[in-house]
Order: structure tokens, then sequence, then C-alpha cells
């Protein structure tokens, strides 16, 4: 009889898992980013995927994994010497960005108040911008730059007590700053206003309060 009950209680928590489980994979996800994160910036390209592709392995269908490994392919593409090995983290980084645009994208569809959605869509569109910076595709950088701020206002409005939605934004306030005459009438007319100040201080927001963004913060 206690054979009996015990394999029925066994029957019973694998049809009907406890939430804690649940309720643990979103931290799971956020703790496999970190770490990704935090590998990437010590340079450790292998350790930092490996971590992130264990929070892609959590949840496939979760945007955030692939916006951080198109961020960490940005990286590692930026700082390769051999031509042999940016072509290979390029094909890799357009790739986690459309992952994580499409991903994004359904989520949204779904719920338009899902603000984590739209940060992980402004997120892997901003690597995308910098990757066509870095091709001097200006224009098309540009348009990229529209579409990014847009979800990061979205995401802002949608879950402000999201800290990491201040790196990014501060990179931009910042950047555009830095701009003179023509340009920065341009940027500040369809994107923003460049704003130095405005832009260190949602820097240090974000490396005081942000999550994931955090390393990426204090770095700056």
């Amino acid at each position: 009889m206690r054979r009996i009950v015990l394999i029925g209680f066994f029957i019973l928590f694998s049809l009907f898992p406890g939430s804690s489980s649940a309720e643990s994979r979103p931290e799971q996800i956020k703790t496999f980013l970190q770490r990704g994160m935090e590998k990437g910036l010590h340079l450790d390209e292998k350790a930092a995927m490996v971590e992130l592709e264990k929070a892609i392995e959590l949840d496939r269908e979760n945007p955030m994994g692939y916006a951080y490994m198109a961020v960490a392919y940005l990286f590692f593409y930026e700082t390769a010497f051999e031509e042999k090995e940016k072509k290979l983290k390029e094909v890799f980084l357009l790739r986690a960005v459309e992952d994580a645009q499409v991903r994004a994208e359904k989520k949204i569809d779904k719920n338009p108040q899902n603000g984590e959605a739209f940060l992980a869509a402004g997120i892997a569109k901003m690597a995308r911008n910098r990757y066509e910076i870095v091709l001097k595709n200006y224009i098309r950088a540009f348009r990229q730059a529209q579409n990014v701020w847009d979800y990061l206002e979205k995401a802002k409005e949608l879950a402000p007590e999201n800290y990491d939605v201040y790196y990014p934004m501060g990179v931009f306030h910042y950047h555009l700053s830095q701009l003179s005459g023509v340009a920065r009438w341009i940027t500040s007319l369809f994107i923003t206003a460049g704003d130095r100040e405005k832009g260190l201080k949602e820097l240090e927001l974000a490396a005081e309060k942000g999550v994931l963004m955090r390393d990426l913060a204090q770095s700056n």
C-alpha cells in the first residue's frame, strides 16, 4: 500500500509540476544571461556562448536570449582580427538579431503590453544598428536607430521598473549629443535629442539598478 501511495504521488507531481519550478525558470534564464554577458566582457567567448545557449535552451521562444546573443556576437565581431573569423561572427550576429526580432514580434502581437518583448527587440535592433555603422552603412544605421528608439521608449513605458532599458537609452542620449550641425538637428528631429548629462545619468542608473545590462553600463 505504501508503495502504491508513493507511485501515486510521483504520477501526480509528474502531471502537475509545482509552481516553484515554473517560477524559477525566468530567474534561471536571467542568471545564465548575466553570466554570459560577464564572460563576454572578460573576452571568454566560448564560456559566454555556453551560458547564453543555456538561457535559450530553457525557453526557445523567449527573444531576450537571442537579443543578448546578438550583443555578444557584435562584441566578438568587432574585436576579431582575422577576416574569416569576422565573417563567421557576422553570420551568427545577423541570425541572432533575426531570431530575436521574430520572437519579439510574435509576443508583441499576442500581447501589446509586453514590455520585455519590446526591450528584446530594441536590444537586437541596436546590435544591428551598430553593425551597420561599423560597415559605414549610415543610411541603414539611421533607419535602424529610429526603429530602436521607438522600441526602447515603448519598453520604458510598459516596464519602467526594468532599469536595463536605461543603458541603451543612455548610449543614445550620450552619443547623439556628440554630433553637431545638420547631423545633430536631423537626429533630434527623427530619433531623439542628444543630451550628454541625461545620457550619463541613465548609464549610471543602469549601472546601479540594472540587472542584465549592469556590467555593460559599468564598463562604459
